[in-house]
């Protein structure tokens, strides 16, 4: 296993966070702000884009777990910075090195496949569904679709 810093170094050149010019464009795209009544500047891209960018020890920041990998900073972003790809290497980082209070696993495969916090605010908004429709998002995509396949054969 890398060590941790390597890890937040290659998260960091991937991502092509260095490039970040401060603009805020991709804090103003954010979803995150409409989600959570908690919103600030720590679990924003900007925030973590700058906590990486001084060396802060982003892997183990609760904060890298709120994002929902929507992309919407990384396209209005006039740099090109990848939010997304910065949180999923930060987040692969924090699973390999088993840091995984946040991080919610398959019920059928056991891979980890959705943050906790995105989780409980997909939960809050579809409190009213049906049990089976709540039961279905305990396991990852993949899951879904193979046992969707194998019910319908």
């Amino acid at each position: 296993m890398k060590p941790r810093r390597d890890r937040i170094e290659e998260a960091k050149k991937l991502s092509g966070a260095p490039g970040c010019v401060e603009c805020g464009r991709c804090v103003a795209a954010c979803p995150m702000a409409e989600m959570y009544v908690n919103f600030g500047i720590e679990m924003s891209p900007r925030g973590i884009i700058k906590k990486t960018l001084i060396g802060d020890d982003v892997v183990a920041d609760r904060n890298i777990w709120y994002c929902t990998e929507c992309n919407s900073g990384t396209d209005v972003c006039p740099q090109g910075v990848s939010c997304r790809d910065l949180i999923r290497k930060l987040r692969e980082a924090a699973i390999e090195e088993n840091v995984v209070e946040n991080a919610k696993r398959c019920e059928a495969c056991g891979r980890f496949f959705l943050a906790v916090p995105v989780e409980d605010f997909v939960f809050g908004r579809l409190k009213a569904e049906p049990a089976n429709v709540l039961k279905a998002l305990e396991t990852c995509p993949a899951c879904r679709r193979e046992i969707y396949l194998l019910r319908n054969a």
